[in-house]
């Protein structure tokens, strides 16, 4: 039995894929495929968000087809394989030999539910019987891999800042115990002090949880990113108006952000 000899890694991030992008990694694959011991081709696999898919040996289809185009891509693959099983002579026998020379790379956006974790991912294979040939492109590949840009993320910073109106809240909270102002006596003002206190703890915690404990769900990388995106026909549509949503979510939540610290002051203060 022949060594096979290779990689099979899953990367787990966001990524921007462009045409250019997508590109690149074709020049590698075509690359290979001159280096295959025997005839072998590429071809691209296109998975849309209905799960219909699409194959074909051009990179232009896979990108300029105006029927892909209108399509929301969740997968594509790019697999270079023999055309036909190569022939070995073994004992004085001609066999055909496992096929044991692929390389595969695949971005993949998994479909998601409101709050799932699942994250986006980069996989890659390559397997050969020449070690070599095998090494060789497994460097090129996790190179261009790590080049690929990630999507877009808001910094989460701003959610550490609501800390502060926390903080006064705290503050004040302990001082009413001891001597109450007039609107903590009464029922609708403590309710409004209460609701203000626990959204700015709300808003806190999500900083320390996407930060510190790396929690990311779908709904949070819609609203803050990273996101990855297909970025050509549809995906170009879609990853640019997700990019503008963002932008006015980020000056929301500073908005939202001054107006608690102002009411975490002014209840300081009366």
């Amino acid at each position: 039995m022949t060594l096979t000899n290779g990689v099979e890694e899953t990367y787990y991030k966001s990524f921007i894929l462009t045409e250019d992008g997508l590109k690149e990694f074709q020049r590698i694959m075509e690359n290979a495929v001159q280096r295959f011991p025997a005839p072998a081709e590429l071809t691209y696999t296109i998975v849309t968000s209905d799960f219909r898919y699409f194959e074909t040996k051009r990179i232009e289809d896979a990108t300029h087809d105006l029927e892909v185009q209108k399509q929301n891509i969740v997968q594509v693959a790019l697999e270079a394989k023999f055309i036909e099983q190569p022939l070995s002579i073994e004992e004085n026998i001609i066999k055909t030999t496992p096929d044991n020379w692929n390389i595969r790379v695949m971005f993949s956006i998994p479909q998601k539910e409101f709050w799932d974790t699942r994250a986006d991912k980069i996989s890659l294979r390559v397997k050969s019987e020449d070690r070599k040939w095998a090494n060789d492109y497994i460097d090129r590949f996790e190179d261009l891999v790590y080049k690929t840009p990630k999507g877009n993320r808001t910094p989460t910073m701003i959610f550490f800042l609501f800390a502060a109106p926390l903080f006064i809240f705290a503050k004040t909270y302990f001082e009413q115990i001891n001597h109450p102002a007039a609107w903590y006596l009464s029922v609708g003002g403590r309710v409004m002090f209460y609701a203000y206190a626990a959204a700015s703890a709300l808003m806190a915690l999500i900083g320390v949880a996407v930060d510190a404990f790396g929690y990311s769900p779908y709904a949070f990388r819609v609203l803050f990113g990273p996101e990855s995106s297909f970025v050509w026909g549809q995906g170009k549509v879609n990853h640019e108006a997700r990019e503008y949503a963002r932008q006015i979510t980020m000056w929301v939540v500073g908005i939202v952000f001054i107006i608690f610290l102002l009411v975490s002051v002014n209840y300081a203060v009366r």
